[in-house]
């Protein structure tokens, strides 16, 4: 499906996508989540320290998450709760951190992102979030095995990892997302966006009633006998449960992707039409051989889709034309396709394998970033030297995630010597 020549990039020099956002080529950005960095991102000084360390390390651009994978925002809403208490932290209510990050960025010439979690409304290990207080119904609906046997349970009784979703088909949940984004940019005056999250929750999402009835009209009045199992089953198969799709899995697959392409492309034109030359994008994981399961085609509408649980017309779900740049998260602890191959993974289940795969499914429909995950090289920083080096050479720029694992494993140093080397 996809072939194994790298794709060669000229470095510095101006790219423009279909939608003619033009932007250096080779830039680098630090990531900041909110979750993880409320005690520093709540201080004038602590805002300075990430600035300072990112500026000398080489980074021309912060990445700073406004809104949180528990669905709250780190500035005054009058529509989404505040993130103003984590863990032992308690943040002063009269401190902005986005005014002084963008306050900042333009002493420094460091650009702002604002990152958007958003079909993410709670955190289900701490069991926080709007989806918890005020809008339990908006959560999605998982059809999953638990005491073995298939059920369908609101995510948050089923509580399986951080991200507490809410269902995407919902008229009620895009609204609201929508508007929170448009609240931002009303206020704040930032040089990009980047959605993260845009996508159901796995596989599982969502076997609501509402998504059963919408999908229904679909296909047409009566043609669900049984539900979920003619969109998929659970089955124990060779001692472990297994997805069997069912006779309308296909048709499934492209639905939910419809759904997400729909939503996004009116995201993006709600974002234009408050100002047009904001440069807007997405955030994926880079594993696109199975992001399907997340009901998301990030995709080129032009790279042609030949997998057995594709329909003929799943390449109209495609969302990275609707884009200006792309972020994918090239999360693998092996940097090279031979290091994967050699321990037995497939080839793109590595920093350069999943970087080269994002360039040739995208297509050059806009620009793509590569983003590495600090934890994974925590022990090894010349291996970290070498993802990141790897991610710049197949990709058009690299994202780092995130500033507070840079300062734990103090790899300031290591960053530095990559970035200033492209100089």
């Amino acid at each position: 499906m996809f072939s194994r020549v790298a794709i060669l990039v000229l470095a510095f020099l101006l790219v423009t996508s279909a939608t003619g956002f033009t932007q250096p080529e080779k830039v680098a950005v630090l990531w900041c989540d909110p979750l993880l960095n409320l005690r520093d991102i709540s201080t004038r000084e602590g805002v300075v320290n990430i600035m300072t360390n990112a500026q000398n390390a080489g980074f021309g651009a912060i990445a700073l998450g406004v809104k949180a994978l528990n669905g709250e925002v780190i500035y005054n809403s009058k529509i989404a709760p505040r993130l103003l208490n984590w863990e032992d932290f308690q943040a002063p209510i009269e401190f902005d951190p986005v005014k002084a990050f963008v306050e900042e960025g333009r002493r420094r010439q460091l650009q702002i992102y604002a990152v958007f979690n958003i079909f993410s409304e709670g955190h289900m290990i701490e069991r926080r979030g709007p989806v918890y207080t005020e809008h339990p119904d908006w959560q999605t609906m998982v059809y999953v095995v638990e005491d073995q046997q298939p059920k369908v349970k609101p995510i948050t009784d089923w509580a399986y990892g951080t991200a507490a979703f809410v269902n995407p088909l919902l008229s009620q949940v895009q609204d609201y997302e929508i508007a929170v984004v448009k609240e931002f940019l009303k206020n704040y005056t930032v040089d990009g966006i980047i959605f993260d999250k845009v996508r159901f929750a796995g596989i599982e999402a969502d076997f609501s009633e509402t998504s059963r009835n919408l999908f229904e009209s679909r296909l047409g009045a009566g043609a669900i006998e049984w539900w979920p199992q003619d969109v998929l089953d659970w089955q124990f198969i060779n001692e472990e449960w297994e997805v069997v799709p069912g006779k309308y899995y296909k048709e499934w697959i492209e639905f939910r992707a419809q759904a997400i392409h729909d939503f996004m492309d009116r995201l993006v034109g709600e974002v234009q039409e408050m100002d047009s030359t904001l440069p807007i994008g997405n955030f994926v994981g880079a594993w696109y051989h199975t992001y399907y399961e997340y009901g998301v085609n990030w995709a080129s509408t032009t790279f042609s889709q030949q997998q057995d649980w594709a329909s003929e017309e799943y390449t109209k779900t495609a969302i990275a034309d609707l884009l200006n740049f792309l972020v994918v998260g090239c999360y693998f602890p092996r940097v090279n396709t031979e290091e994967a191959e050699t321990i037995g993974a497939p080839w793109w289940m590595s920093v350069e394998g999943s970087a080269i795969t994002a360039s040739e499914v995208v297509n050059d429909a806009c620009p793509v970033y590569a983003a590495i995950l600090v934890e994974l090289f925590k022990s090894d920083p010349e291996k970290f030297k070498q993802s990141l080096t790897t991610a710049l050479n197949n990709s058009r720029g690299l994202y780092v995630y995130d500033f507070s694992q840079v300062e734990r494993y103090r790899l300031w140093d290591e960053i530095g010597e990559v970035l200033k080397s492209t100089q």
